[in-house]
């Protein structure tokens, strides 16, 4: 059976300005994207027109070998009418390139690599002709930058200034702890089906519109038998990812609870109880997500409150919430399921519960 890839025409179709593409790991998705923005690219050579910019996060995500990788699954030669060989880097640039007595020789200029961690250098910069990003692996299940989607924004200004472009941000579905669904709002992501794709419209101060679409990138057709348990369900399933967590070892009903904390993150919310199972006096952390809404007396939030019971972390001078960090500190955290755990614990690394003190 013949390899089905992701099609990326749907997606291109509804002229956003923001493309974001999730999915599943090696469906196509970033060679759709790369394959368009080098087709864009060769088109307007001439003019000087069609350049991109390849975008990471961090500095060392963009070394030249790095970069070139990137684009080494590219038919360059059927791209480029058979005029150039590979794609190539130098000095922060990105060429078109033949090979010629084994040497690489240095075409048209095609783009720019950044670092988004980077972007103060790049605001005197001149980005005469480009018109497409790429931002590739935007979705981490480490941290972000700080104000990252701000920042992002920031450097599309100094990219586009007064034109328009188009933005492709690339993600696996790695974590659902993503500062670019809450903070602009793609309320829908994490219910999202595959093969679907949704539109947000957002209004500009200068009465024009802004648009975002997300599409949940169908899987590849085919079957892999290299993968099993959580990871096949995230490699070649495009699930969120999820790692295997402890759970309760007896019934809820067994346990005294002693205390609870709400604690909310974008648009997670997640109980904590402190609870205390009496045949063996010890204590132990239950963590599930808040599905319905009530009033807890404590709460740890990234929200600024003025709230006398809402802080960003624990309070270790009480000693029940230190006797929760110990919890934590010592591995005895238990959660309902595996999805909740691997949400909760890529929120904790904002809250530290656990990690400091």
């Amino acid at each position: 059976m013949k390899k089905k890839y992701y099609d990326i025409k749907n997606l291109l179709s509804t002229d956003a300005q923001y493309l974001m593409l999730l999915g599943e790991r090696a469906n196509g998705k970033s060679y759709q994207v790369k394959k368009t923005c080098l087709e864009r690219a060769y088109k307007g050579i001439k003019d000087e027109k069609g350049l991109f910019v390849y975008l990471r996060r961090w500095r060392e995500d963009i070394k030249i070998g790095n970069v070139t990788s990137y684009f080494d699954d590219m038919p360059i030669d059927k791209i480029t009418r058979g005029e150039y060989d590979i794609v190539t880097c130098f000095q922060g640039y990105i060429y078109f390139a033949t090979i010629e007595d084994d040497k690489i020789k240095r075409g048209a200029r095609i783009g720019r690599y950044c670092a988004l961690n980077e972007t103060e250098r790049y605001k005197s910069n001149v980005f005469k002709g480009y018109d497409s990003m790429i931002f590739e692996e935007f979705i981490t299940d480490n941290i972000y930058l700080n104000e990252e989607p701000t920042k992002l924004q920031h450097f599309v200004s100094t990219v586009f200034r007064d034109r328009r472009g188009t933005v492709f941000l690339v993600g696996n579905t790695l974590s659902r702890v993503c500062p670019y669904f809450s903070e602009w709002c793609l309320d829908n992501v994490l219910r999202q089906k595959q093969g679907e794709i949704d539109i947000y419209h957002f209004d500009t101060l200068d009465s024009g519109t802004v648009d975002i679409a997300v599409e949940r990138c169908a899987n590849a057709s085919t079957s892999n038998n290299m993968f099993f348990g959580n990871a096949a369900k995230n490699i070649v399933g495009g699930v969120w990812e999820s790692k295997e967590v402890a759970k309760l070892p007896r019934k809820y009903e067994e346990y005294e609870k002693l205390y609870e904390i709400l604690v909310e993150y974008q648009a997670f919310r997640f109980m904590l109880e402190l609870l205390f199972e009496p045949t063996n006096g010890g204590f132990i952390c239950f963590v599930y997500p808040q599905t319905k809404r009530k009033y807890v007396e404590r709460v740890l939030s990234d929200k600024a409150s003025d709230r006398p019971n809402t802080t960003y972390g624990l309070d270790m001078s009480n000693k029940v919430e230190a006797l929760i960090n110990t919890c934590f500190k010592q591995a005895k955290v238990f959660y309902s399921d595996n999805l909740t755990g691997s949400d909760f614990n890529n929120v904790n690394k904002y809250f530290h519960i656990g990690l400091l003190h």
